[in-house]
């Protein structure tokens, strides 16, 4: 009984992380910031509810279970010392931008960075501690070889995780932000912007926590002793496309994350015979995920802004959840071409169009391939605005 309120204990330890709550305070930032924007472009938001919140939250839990499986059956520990740096490179990083608070950033650079500290140990000055706290760079057994491939690999596993997870979650809801080119024409962008947290259970040799918590779960193997810790893994991603098909830009940057994945996964396994391939690999990890991001903005660079006015219709820029136009299959990136067999040019067009039949809507749809189809669904009676269609026109 007293085994399991310890580690019901430690679990509680998880929330209350620097990292978790910085987390979670940045994914209620962005929610509302994203609502206040909505509700001054467009009077009305598109998504009302702060679904960032519950993508933080929930979006990384299964992957926190087959990780924490993974690092368990490794059996390759993890130092608290990689554990308070991999903190503040958190920290660090959200200051800059949270694009990079990507473990292929964070993990690499914490790893790198305790392998400096420790090269660098005999100049640092730290007997100030108190004897019965814990010790940094204490565990110098610890940092080897063991420790880069154990870091690598959760970094492939992670990144293989986090593509999947944008595959299927990252351009489910978009909101769009608006620039002027040049012409004085009003365009319509996207940031995308997955945000979630993964709970991450890693093996720590020695009583380290004991140091803080007389209560922390321990366990013991042969002449080792050994803890479980919760670890808040950050997970985030930021891009904007104005020129590509958001479905487009994704499937190319997932493509490049597998890519980048197995090149990673390579420097591990050489990792496990020589130190520096997994020192390459950490490198390689930093550098491959610039160039991805890198790709992506030179993709939009080559290319004319794809959500902006057309002569010959009405540009869709946001679909309203749960409404005839969601229904009917409409996509942001749509031109309406008709609406109840009348052309439209204007906002004014498209629901003077409608008004025609205030019970049913009939729209002939130019695709961004430029393939023409129909659509057609039942409207709420005499309320022609709830069709749930974000429109740009000229």
């Amino acid at each position: 009984m007293q085994l399991a309120s310890n580690f019901f204990m430690a679990l509680l330890v998880f929330f209350i992380q620097p990292t978790f709550l910085i987390g979670l305070i940045l994914a209620i930032g962005t929610g509302y910031k994203r609502i206040k924007n909505e509700r001054t472009n467009l009077r009305v938001a598109i998504y009302k509810k702060l679904y960032e919140i519950k993508n933080y939250l929930l979006l990384g839990l299964i992957a926190g279970l087959i990780g924490s499986l993974l690092s368990i059956g490794i059996g390759m520990p993890v130092t608290l010392d990689w554990i308070i740096i991999y903190q503040l490179v958190v920290f660090l990083v959200l200051l800059a931008d949270y694009r990079f608070v990507h473990p292929l950033f964070t993990f690499s650079l914490t790893t790198l960075l305790l392998l400096g500290a420790m090269h660098m140990k005999n100049a640092m000055v730290i007997d100030w501690l108190p004897k019965n706290w814990y010790q940094p760079l204490s565990q110098v057994k610890w940092v080897n070889s063991n420790l880069i491939t154990t870091t690598l690999l959760l970094i492939v596993f992670l990144l293989i995780i986090s593509a999947l997870t944008l595959n299927k979650h990252a351009i489910k809801k978009l909101s769009p932000h608006f620039l002027k080119t040049k012409r004085g024409k009003k365009i319509a962008r996207y940031q995308i912007k997955p945000f979630w947290v993964i709970p991450l259970l890693l093996v720590i040799p020695g009583e380290s926590f004991g140091a803080f918590f007389d209560w922390w779960p321990v366990f013991s193997l042969g002449n080792q002793t050994y803890s479980f810790f919760w670890l808040p893994v950050l997970v985030g991603f930021r891009f904007t496309v104005q020129a590509q098909l958001p479905s487009e830009a994704l499937r190319l940057m997932t493509r490049e994350c597998f890519i980048l994945a197995t090149v990673v996964a390579a420097a591990a396994i050489g990792s496990i015979w020589s130190m520096y391939s997994g020192i390459a690999g950490l490198g390689i990890a930093v550098i491959g995920g610039l160039f991805v991001l890198y790709r992506h903005r030179q993709r939009e660079n080559k290319h004319s802004f794809l959500f902006g006015p057309t002569d010959n219709g009405l540009k869709v820029i946001g679909i309203h959840p749960e409404t005839p136009a969601e229904k009917m299959g409409v996509a942001v990136g749509d031109t309406l071409v008709s609406c109840n067999d009348e052309e439209i040019r204007t906002e004014e067009d498209f629901y003077r169009a409608l008004s025609k039949n205030s019970v049913y809507c009939h729209l002939k749809i130019k695709g961004p391939d430029g393939e023409l189809r129909l659509a057609e669904s039942a409207l709420y009676a005499d309320t022609p605005h709830e069709i749930g269609l974000v429109l740009l026109s000229n």
